[in-house]
């Protein structure tokens, strides 16, 4: 959180901050639950064992970390535990700036990654099953978390001292040139590849759909094989499109703001609801899922059904 005033009164909790307290703590229970379900159902479905399916199982991960750092926002929200645990504490105060940043580093190279994946599969199926195995995506994986877990922790090294009057502000406590000028390239660079990817594989989509169309004018009977494989394609670019979709609205706005906050002062509910806007992005991924992929709507209502019946002395649920 930003733009914390250094005459705010630790004594008593506004109306605002009580509501985006609550509302944070909400956000993190929903956001947990939602992506341990994903967790959950992938693990307990063999048609979602997919090498795909890695990357989203991964990312499920670095969001369910993100519903347990709202948790953390709607501690930091309550006046006493900011006065005795965040002012008093400046390591904790770090740890809860990396936690709001290196998940989202993470969430920005699985986009990428996705995507990257995606044109492969698509453009070079034949490379794709000779070298994209489990433990080349294992590696990318891998390799994403060492850097977000980097990204968490060097802010306990590079962070500034407190003042004599204790603030415990993204902004005045850890340098320009990480928060604003390093993420702000790292998500520059993820998200413009992660775009470029997706519009070569749509030009090829559309490329292909033109030739359909021509084959199909010059046959007696339509191909329907080639036209369900169009299909078929643009329905699963469609799906991890809209994902990258959700994540470039909800965290946009907060990678300027951060930025501006630098040189302009603005009011803090209108920081801390964008922070909440970034956060509420790890949920809509579940929505998502359910909503575009019959396979996991299945596996979610199975998942669900069967925790269900082990609350109610271990019946089977009918398929």
């Amino acid at each position: 959180m930003s733009n914390e005033s250094s005459t705010e009164d630790l004594s008593r909790v506004s109306l605002s901050d009580a509501g985006v307290s609550l509302m944070a703590l909400c956000l993190g229970i929903i956001i947990s639950s939602a992506n341990a379900t994903t967790i959950v159902a992938i693990w307990r479905t063999p048609a979602l064992r997919t090498l795909a399916n890695m990357y989203v199982c991964s990312l499920a991960c670095a969001d369910f970390f993100v519903g347990l750092t709202c948790v953390l926002v709607a501690l930091f929200l309550l006046p006493p535990v900011k006065l005795t645990l965040f002012y008093k504490h400046i390591h904790v105060c770090f740890l809860f700036h990396g936690v709001g940043l290196g998940p989202m580093v993470i969430s920005a190279f699985h986009m990428m990654l996705i995507a990257f994946d995606r044109y492969i599969y698509i453009m070079r199926p034949y490379f794709y099953q000779r070298v994209i195995t489990v433990r080349v995506i294992s590696g990318f994986i891998g390799s994403t978390w060492v850097l977000g877990v980097f990204m968490t922790f060097i802010c306990q090294f590079i962070g500034r001292p407190y003042d004599e009057v204790p603030i415990c502000d993204v902004t005045q406590r850890q340098p320009i040139w990480y928060t604003f000028y390093l993420i702000g390239i790292i998500y520059t660079l993820t998200s413009g590849s992660t775009v470029i990817a997706y519009v070569a594989i749509l030009r090829a989509a559309a490329r292909q759909r033109n030739a359909v169309r021509a084959i199909n004018v010059n046959l007696a009977q339509p191909s329907e094989r080639a036209g369900s494989i169009d299909k078929g394609t643009m329905k699963s670019i469609k799906f991890f499109v809209s994902v990258f979709g959700a994540f470039f609205c909800c965290i946009t706005p907060n990678i300027i703001i951060l930025g501006l906050d630098y040189f302009i002062a603005f009011p803090a509910i209108i920081y801390r609801l964008l922070n909440l806007l970034g956060y509420s992005n790890s949920a809509m991924n579940f929505i998502i899922y359910a909503v575009m992929n019959k396979d996991f709507r299945q596996a979610y209502l199975k998942t669900l059904c069967l925790s269900r019946c082990d609350r109610n002395d271990h019946k089977v649920c009918a398929p």
